[in-house]
């Protein structure tokens, strides 16, 4: 009998090990079929990733607006406005500044210039913004309530204060691409983003992506699935990243052939959205409101910009080598030349 029983735990023990040599085969095998990988990264990228996010920057554009502002006896229209009797017939007057941030990335760093890749909706605000008093049914005009002027514009970089305001070297409102640079010879913990201009129109459906951003003033990176457009450009698609406002100008890295092999298929062009009118107190700013009381006070009327996370709009890489082309004379003659970083990836 205990013959038997050897002979059973023997036959147990080497079926049970043939179950463990099987599944311990490895499952991950790098495909070099030559196209963006579709599985997660099969390899640790951590230092590769961190040397990426050395490059990422912080961009700030700061609007400097006055505002003049109208009673409805001042029946304030467009032909005022033209003539500038419009300052003399103001109840009041305030200036105020809108801030607003993005992402960039460095494309050149020599000793005497710097230059950023973004997008050029982060950089462009309204000359003008005026509101309007609601018509009466005695008089059907819309009056001017109040109109603010843009005085100035100003670009920032994060880390790097030294350098002061930056420009515009070159931006396409169309497409949504920006190169703002200048001469600067301070840099902190600043370098180029060295990975190659990838095709966009080689990515498929399902393709793996990392995006890097600065979502409510911190460094992020994030992973993305690519889907492919419908329409008529192949090289457009879509990302169904978590992203946040910050994260327009972000650049969005492919990898090919397994990590580290990124290349950069795009930018973060914007977050879908949709905006909501709301009723907001008086002053909402460090405003305690107990539900217990009711509210007396004046109400204003607000806006809510309510995020479609998961759905995010992208500039192909196809689209900055185009914009790279139409602007490269004056880019060149400026002293910038950035063929280095335009040459897409092969």
């Amino acid at each position: 009998m205990k013959s038997h029983n050897i002979l059973f735990f023997l036959l147990f023990c080497l079926a049970y090990s043939g179950c463990i040599n099987k599944t311990m085969k490895p499952v991950h095998q790098i495909l070099n079929d030559g196209r963006y990988d579709s599985e997660f990264p099969n390899s640790n990228a951590s230092c590769e990733i961190e040397s990426i996010t050395h490059s990422i920057r912080k961009l700030y554009r700061i609007s400097y607006y006055t505002t003049y502002t109208f009673t409805p006896d001042t029946r304030m229209t467009g032909d005022l406005v033209q003539s500038g009797k419009f300052k003399k017939l103001a109840l009041g007057v305030i200036r105020a500044q809108e801030s607003v941030s993005g992402t960039a990335t460095v494309i050149l760093k020599t000793n005497q210039r710097v230059a950023f890749l973004t997008c050029a909706h982060i950089l462009s605000s309204p000359d003008t913004l005026i509101s309007y008093f609601p018509p009466s049914s005695e008089d059907p005009i819309n009056y001017m309530k109040s109109i603010s002027i843009k005085d100035k514009e100003e670009l920032f970089v994060k880390d790097i204060p030294a350098c002061g305001p930056f420009v515009i070297l070159a931006m396409d409102l169309e497409n949504d691409i920006a190169i703002i640079g200048k001469k600067c010879e301070e840099f902190q913990d600043t370098s180029v983003f060295s990975y190659p201009l990838g095709h966009a129109r080689e990515l498929e459906w399902g393709n793996f992506v990392y995006i890097f951003g600065y979502p409510h003033g911190g460094l992020m990176v994030t992973k993305g699935i690519v889907s492919k457009s419908n329409g008529l450009d192949a090289g457009s698609f879509t990302v169904d990243a978590l992203l946040n406002k910050g994260f327009s100008g972000g650049i969005i890295l492919a990898i090919r052939d397994g990590s580290p092999n990124f290349e950069l298929v795009g930018l973060v062009k914007s977050v879908s959205a949709k905006r909501e009118y709301v009723l907001r107190p008086k002053n909402d700013v460090n405003f305690y409101y107990s539900d217990q009381v009711p509210y007396t006070d004046e109400e204003f009327v607000g806006t809510d910009e309510i995020l479609n996370y998961g759905i995010n709009y992208v500039v192909p890489a196809e689209d900055l080598i185009a914009f790279y082309t139409r602007n490269h004379s004056d880019l060149i003659k400026n002293g910038y030349n950035l063929d280095s970083f335009f040459h897409p990836g092969k």
